[in-house]
């Protein structure tokens, strides 16, 4: 069963294949789901939150749940969302600096598994091949 967002953007930013059959990719990406890492910048340390949610109809997103991970329960192609929150970590707390949103459209090709990114509005921050450097564990 395909799990596909009918507002899927038209303009892809970025495309790549990912080495892994479309169940482990699936799994690996899923596994991103509530992730925390830091990262230091020129000016500070950031916090990167990271949230999944998938497709469970036409039109919404929703949690990823151990069913939807079952081999044969998504076949052929699956659109994720992925919510990227920044927080700068000050003297005073946790300061957001950012909130990017990704949609990512994963199709089964056999040994490997086609990836599309496409980034929601175009403010400035991070953009897909940034998205691409954190589905592949790579730090900016």
């Amino acid at each position: 069963m395909r799990r596909i967002y009918y507002r899927f953007p038209q303009r892809i930013d970025l495309s790549f294949a990912m080495g892994m059959p479309f169940n482990e990719t699936l799994k690996y990406v899923a596994g991103l789901d509530n992730a925390e890492s830091t990262k230091k910048t020129e000016k500070e340390l950031v916090k990167v939150k990271t949230k999944v949610k998938i497709a469970i109809d036409r039109a919404t997103f929703g949690d990823i749940t151990p069913d939807v991970l079952r081999p044969g329960a998504i076949t052929e192609a699956v659109d994720l969302q992925i919510s990227i929150l920044l927080l700068a970590l000050r003297g005073g707390g946790k300061v957001p600096i950012g909130n990017e949103v990704f949609f990512l459209r994963l199709t089964d090709k056999v040994s490997r598994t086609d990836i599309d990114i496409a980034k929601e509005g175009r403010g400035e921050g991070l953009d897909a091949l940034d998205m691409k450097n954190i589905l592949l564990g790579a730090s900016k």
